[in-house]
This record gives structure tokens, sequence and C-alpha cells, in this order.
């Protein structure tokens, strides 16, 4: 005699049936490696007393492999989000110099069997150049164009100090204050955004500036 199921047990069979496939499918896909590519920044550590001009390229293509769950898990924790890599000084006696970095993939913690295999390039190029600094004098300008030294003209602080790199600072003479109106008398200037490779010592200065007194003499 053919018992019918109830809708109960139909839906429990297709529920295990299904939970069977997953099971099933999971497994196979957990023996297979898969390889996954992910482009991430590259931090640069340099000494002290050097700076990096530039780079021919701040990122680099890094290919993981592990197995499937393995790999699932690792994407979902994004454990790797940048490469960190120390830039050596170089024996040449004349900068900016030019460095070759090797990117360095051994302090990447991954989990199981996750390995790096791949990174592209394997190998950056950086401009590195020292660092320096100078004191170098404040340059006025006037809004009615006459030059500062046909006034007087007092400047707060008169030098400020200039650090970058040296291939910038040395070619560097004065640091520019933001054009000053002659009527305002004492004012607080800005100085000239140098770059970002470029720091002052101090943003503004106090300006004071007055016309000389010329005497006339008196007609008899």
């Amino acid at each position: 005699m053919k018992t019918e199921l109830t809708r109960i047990e139909r839906t429990s069979r297709i529920v295990l049936a299904f939970l069977v496939g997953i099971l099933i499918w999971g497994a196979a896909i957990d023996q297979e490696r898969f390889t996954v590519s992910v482009m991430l920044p590259v931090n640069l550590d340099i000494p002290g007393e050097y700076v990096v001009l530039g780079s021919y390229s701040d990122s680099v293509m890094i290919s993981f492999t592990g197995t499937g769950w393995e790999m699932l898990s690792f994407q979902l924790g994004s454990p790797v989000s940048e490469i960190k890599t120390d830039v050596q000084r170089t024996q040449e006696h004349a900068y900016p110099s030019v460095s070759v970095i090797d990117i360095n993939t051994s302090e990447i913690n991954t989990p199981g069997s996750i390995s790096v295999s791949q990174v592209l390039p394997g190998q950056i190029q950086v401009s590195v150049d020292t660092l320096i600094s100078r004191r170098l004098p404040i340059s006025v300008y006037t809004s009615d164009f006459i030059p500062a030294r046909f006034r007087f003209v007092t400047v707060e602080p008169e030098f400020i100090t200039v650090t970058g790199p040296a291939s910038i600072v040395l070619g560097i003479d004065s640091v520019s204050a933001e054009t000053v109106n002659t009527s305002s008398g004492r004012t607080t200037a800005s100085l000239a955004f140098g770059g970002d490779m470029v720091a002052y010592s101090v943003q503004s200065v106090e300006i004071l500036i007055s016309d000389p007194v010329v005497p006339v003499a008196e007609l008899e």
C-alpha cells in the first residue's frame, strides 16, 4: 500500500536534499585551489635624513592562492591592506638618485595554506633625495607694485627655516609672502605655498609697511 507523504515530509526531504547538495558542492570546492589578485598600495619606509621625490609605481598587483573556503574567509576578512617595504640608502654621492626596490612579501601573514603566488611588478623604482633645512629671508610684495626697498618694511620673523629635498630647497633664495595692501599698515600675511614636499617653520609673518617722509623745502 503506497503511503502519501505529508506536506511537511515533502518539505523536509527537499530541504535535506538541498543541504546534502550544498555539502557535496562545498567539499568539492574545498579541494580546488583558487587564485585571487588584488591591487595594494606600497608604503615606503626610508631613513629620516632622506625623502622620496617620486615613485614609478605606488601600487602592485598581489596574487593569493588557496583552497575554496580558505580563500573565501581570507577575502571577507581583508587581512592585507598594503605592502610595506624599506628604502635602503644608496652608496651614491650625488643626489637625487634612483633606487630599485624589491617588493618584499615575506612579511605578509596569510592563514592556512594560502600563499602569495605572484607579484607584479616585482620591483619598483623610486627617486631619493637628501632632506635638508635652510634659513631663508622673507620677500614682501605690495599691491601697488612699488618695490619694498623704496619703503620702510619690517617683517617678523625676518628669516624662517625651510625643510625639504635638497634639489628643491637649494633652488630657493627667499620665501614670498602674500601680496600686502599698503593701506593696511600692519598686517598678517600668509606665506606662498612651496609645494607638498617643502615645510616652513611658520605659516605666516607680521608685516609693517610705511612710506618714507620726504621733507619739502619751503619757498621764500
